[in-house]
């Protein structure tokens, strides 16, 4: 009894790591879109790189601030130069330590110094625009974020419909596979009973072996599309989710004005126009390098025989002007390089705006023709339905074929299913529409 209790809990312990990986969850697109928002990890990777920005941008404060540092140096020395050196920093120095035999040949001694050092930025021109520069690149790359975060957003739109449109899809194969099943039953009692041949029995068999292998891919298709917004949304892959909001609704037809002229206040190309303002502080920081820099410094000291002793102090203030008039031709060629830079960077900017009102207009007409195509597949699929079931009450009273029937109802799953795509087409084209505009749109 014992051991088939064990053998129990043991099977009970293996199966539970198996029923937590296919938890159920149900999920609206606005949650879906929220749990994006906090899990995903392209948008995680692209906060971090805009975080790597503002860390740089913050790196050149220094332009502004000052340096302050502290040191502690301990030497123990019997060299003539700096014996008397440390000697008169202590302020130690007697009569007797001018004696040359002293000086030439002086005892060990001990020397401590605290330092105490600020050097404060005056006139940095060429820092300057760095610093104007970096803050440029620290609001290109947030934008480039925010980018980030609207394709994830676009992508998490597509996949929900897209699981959603899967899900349909197995649904409307499963319904298929049990009017082949049944045709097939009633065929083979047909057979038995003289009213029809072996090959059609084989043919409605044949039928059925098509139905069940598209639904074994749609459900693959299911499976796939289940794992990728799983992935989207930062979930355990081994979560079945539940789309709440349905796929299968007439959406209504929105219409797009001209607004191609506002992309550039996208969040893409303005991060493009910060890029190339980026490029314009970064020529004229190379072009600063040709003017002197101004810069003040002070230090605070106090040494002794002793560790950490101050029994003598001293302080030193001052500015330095530096102006490096030549320096190999490094900062001519720097400065050219900036400037083919920017160049580069203005050009990039034109053909990005181009591309980008080539898709505006492509997606403008692809969504006026996807929602045509919505009202085609509608009357088609509606057609399709009422001959399957004209052809159905006939096949009740024996007037039709197995064959005719069969082919009836593949005709009228075609026909629903690609009425299910248009509609998921319209979806995707709208999605396309709002990532290219940045903003939401009301069907």
């Amino acid at each position: 009894m014992i051991q088939r209790l064990n053998i129990f809990v043991l099977l009970i312990s293996l199966a539970l790591p198996f029923g937590a990986r296919s938890q159920t969850r149900q999920i609206s697109l606005d949650e879906a879109l929220q749990l994006a928002d906090e899990n995903n990890l392209t948008t995680r990777s692209a906060e971090a790189r805009e975080a790597a920005a503002r860390g740089a941008y913050r790196m050149t404060n220094s332009v502004f601030l000052p340096g302050v540092s502290v040191s502690h140096t301990g030497i123990s020395t019997n060299d003539p130069l700096s014996s008397f050196g440390f000697k008169l920093k202590q302020e130690i120095v007697g009569q007797a330590d001018f004696d040359p035999a002293r000086l030439n040949d002086p005892d060990d001694i001990e020397h401590f110094n605290t330092k105490l050092e600020v050097q404060q930025p005056l006139l940095n021109m060429d820092g300057i625009y760095a610093r104007k520069a970096a803050r440029n690149q620290y609001e290109a790359m947030s934008l480039q974020s925010n980018r980030v975060k609207q394709n994830i957003r676009y992508e998490v739109k597509k996949a929900y419909y897209m699981l959603e449109l899967a899900r349909s899809s197995v649904q409307v194969l499963e319904q298929s596979v049990k009017v082949a099943e049944e045709a097939l039953k009633l065929t083979r009692e047909s057979e038995k009973q003289g009213f029809v041949k072996q090959a059609d029995v084989l043919e409605a068999a044949v039928r059925l072996d098509e139905r069940q292998n598209q639904l074994r891919e749609a459900n693959n298709q299911l499976q796939t599309a289940n794992e990728f917004l799983a992935h989207l949304l930062g979930l355990d892959l081994g979560t079945t989710i539940e789309t709440v909001d349905s796929l299968i609704q007439p959406p209504a037809q929105f219409f797009v004005e001209n607004q191609s002229a506002n992309l550039e206040n996208r969040s893409d190309l303005k991060a493009y126009q910060k890029q190339i303002e980026a490029g314009e502080n970064m020529l004229k920081s190379e072009k600063m390098k040709f003017i002197p820099r101004v810069n003040a410094f002070g230090s605070y000291e106090w040494n002794d025989s002793k560790l950490l002793g101050t029994a003598a102090n001293n302080y030193m203030v001052g500015a330095t002007l530096s102006w490096n008039l030549f320096s190999g031709y490094k900062n001519i060629g720097s400065a050219q390089q900036a400037s083919a830079r920017l160049d580069e960077a203005r050009t990039n900017y034109q053909d990005y705006l181009s591309q980008s009102h080539i898709q505006f207009n492509r997606s403008k007409r692809n969504l006026e023709l996807s929602f045509q195509q919505i009202q085609t597949s509608k009357l088609a699929k509606e057609q399709a339905e009422e001959s399957f079931r004209i052809r159905t009450d006939r096949y009740k009273q024996g007037l039709e074929k197995t064959t005719d029937l069969l082919i009836s109802e593949a005709l009228a799953s075609q026909k629903k299913l690609q009425y299910i795509q248009s509609i998921y087409n319209y979806k995707q084209a709208t999605f396309e529409m709002e990532l290219l505009l940045e903003q939401d749109i009301n069907e």
